[in-house]
C-alpha cells in the first residue's frame, strides 16, 4: 500500500451495519472518485491482506475497507497494515458477547479503529449508541457524531423518519439547516447507515446536492 500515496482509506467497524455501510460508502464516492472496496463478507486480517496482495491500487483514490473482529487486538493489527485516515464505527451491541467476555472488551476492541486514527484524520460514530459516544472525549482526532437524540447533539440529526413500501424518507439537520433526504430503500434502520456513508462522502469532497443524486439512485 505504500506504493500508492495517493490512496486514501477508510475502514468501518461495528457490531452491525458494516457491510451496508461499506456498500452505501462506495455507491455514494464512486460518483467523484475511483473506489475499491473489500467484497462481500471479507473483514479480517488474512481476508484483507489477501485481497490487498491481489488488488492494483494504481488508479484509485479511494479504499474502503470493512473490518471485523473475534478477539481483542485484531482490529489494531489490521489498522497498523492499512493505515486509515477515516474511521467509522456503526454500533457497539453484545454481538460475540461470548468471544469478548464484556462488552467493556468489545468497546475496547472496537475503538481500536478511532484510537488508531491520526490526528488529521477523522472519527465517524452513532452517538445514539451509549458505548459508542463514552468514550469519544479519548480521542485524538477530529470527530463527527449522527443519530436521533437531540439532547445528545449530534453534529448530524436525524429526525421524521417515514417508512413505506417505496423506500425511506428523513430529515437531516447540520448546524441548524435541515435537508429532507429520499432513498430507495426499504428498512428504517439503514437510515443510520446512509448518514454515516453520507458525513464521510461530504469530508472528502462532495457537496450535499451530490450525495443526495447518490442515495437516491
Amino acid at each position: 500500500l505504500l506504493k500508492y500515496p495517493q490512496l486514501k482509506v477508510i475502514r468501518i467497524t461495528g457490531s452491525y451495519g458494516k457491510s451496508s455501510t461499506k456498500e452505501f460508502l462506495a455507491q455514494i464516492l464512486s460518483a467523484q472518485h475511483a473506489v475499491i472496496k473489500t467484497p462481500r463478507n471479507i473483514n479480517t486480517e488474512i481476508g484483507i491482506a489477501s485481497f490487498v496482495l491481489s488488488a492494483n491500487f494504481e488508479n484509485v483514490d479511494i479504499f474502503v475497507v470493512e473490518m471485523g473482529a473475534y478477539k481483542m487486538g485484531e482490529i489494531q493489527k489490521i489498522c497498523d497494515m492499512v493505515h486509515p485516515t477515516i474511521g467509522i464505527l456503526t454500533a457497539i451491541a453484545p454481538q460475540h458477547l461470548t468471544l469478548f467476555g464484556s462488552m467493556l472488551n468489545i468497546q475496547q476492541a472496537k475503538y481500536e479503529l478511532l484510537r488508531s486514527l491520526p490526528s488529521n484524520g477523522l472519527a465517524v460514530t452513532n452517538i445514539d449508541n451509549e458505548y459508542c459516544r463514552e468514550l469519544l472525549p479519548t480521542l485524538t482526532c477530529p470527530t463527527r457524531t449522527f443519530g436521533s437524540d437531540t439532547e445528545l447533539c449530534p453534529d448530524v440529526l436525524i429526525t421524521h423518519i417515514e417508512s413505506g413500501k417505496d423506500g425511506v424518507e428523513f430529515t437531516t439537520t447540520v448546524g441548524g439547516h435541515p435537508r429532507q433526504v429520499v432513498m430507495p430503500i426499504i428498512g428504517k434502520h439503514n437510515v443510520w447507515n446512509v448518514v454515516a456513508a453520507a458525513i464521510v462522502a461530504k469530508a472528502v469532497g462532495m457537496t450535499n446536492e451530490a450525495i443526495d443524486v447518490r442515495i437516491r439512485v
